[in-house]
């Protein structure tokens, strides 16, 4: 959904919002889950920076099948992203997303989705820029918890492709690191401190995507806290 923007001429970037596992497109970045955009930090950033389009893309992440019939695997879920960025006739200026969680691995494979289809070219060369608020690079431990409570749980198909160590993360992270420099895309990387329940569920190490220079950054928030500022 677009959140604010400007029309034409006037528009100089657009900005997406990509949740993570068991977000949506608003109350992940809205600390009371309401409809009050005094709390809603897209808007914030809309008004704050003149140019700017904010876009928020949702899609189906819950965690367990008691919450959803079974999301899609993420493959499917990039072609979809794809799909939409398309539709918003996204990717003929510079575009930034801002990700959380699960939503960075989206946009990472996104992306190596998009370098293999011409039609998709304006998207890929257009991306300037991905901030990745505690996203799993190396998977999160979170999903190993869930799948071992496995017929309570009736776990996702997101949350098995979120398990520590899953060889399909570390392929995806691994073209990544190789092609962000040549791609010319900017990255920033936080991680959280504080633990969920007693979990800290996205460590710095798996949330450390190794790329030369850039350094993860502390915030001292639990990993639902972390992407809602103020």
């Amino acid at each position: 959904m677009k959140i604010s923007g400007w029309e034409g001429s006037e528009a100089s970037m657009d900005v997406v919002f990509v949740h993570g596992l068991g977000g949506d497109p608003r109350g992940t970045w809205h600390h009371q889950h309401g409809i009050n955009d005094d709390n809603f930090w897209p808007v914030w950033l809309g008004k704050e920076q003149l140019g700017l389009n904010i876009w928020s893309f949702g899609y189906d992440a819950k965690a367990t099948k008691w919450q959803s019939n079974g999301s899609m695997p993420l493959f499917d879920q990039a072609s979809n992203l794809l799909d939409w960025l398309n539709s918003c006739d996204l990717g003929k200026r510079p575009l930034v997303f801002i990700t959380h969680s699960m939503g960075g691995l989206l946009v990472k494979k996104m992306l190596s989705s998009a370098n293999n289809f011409d039609n998709y070219k304006g998207i890929i060369e257009q991306t300037k820029g991905i901030v990745f608020l505690a996203t799993p690079h190396t998977g999160a431990h979170l999903a190993n918890l869930i799948d071992n409570i496995g017929v309570f749980a009736r776990t996702t198909v997101s949350v098995e492709e979120l398990k520590a160590h899953d060889s399909q993360l570390r392929e995806l992270n691994e073209w990544y690191r190789e092609n962000v420099r040549s791609l010319e895309i900017a990255t920033k990387v936080y991680y959280e401190t504080q633990p969920v329940k007693g979990i800290l569920v996205v460590d710095e190490d798996s949330a450390n995507p190794g790329i030369e220079g850039v350094k993860p950054v502390a915030i001292p928030k639990h990993h639902i806290d972390l992407c809602k500022p103020g």
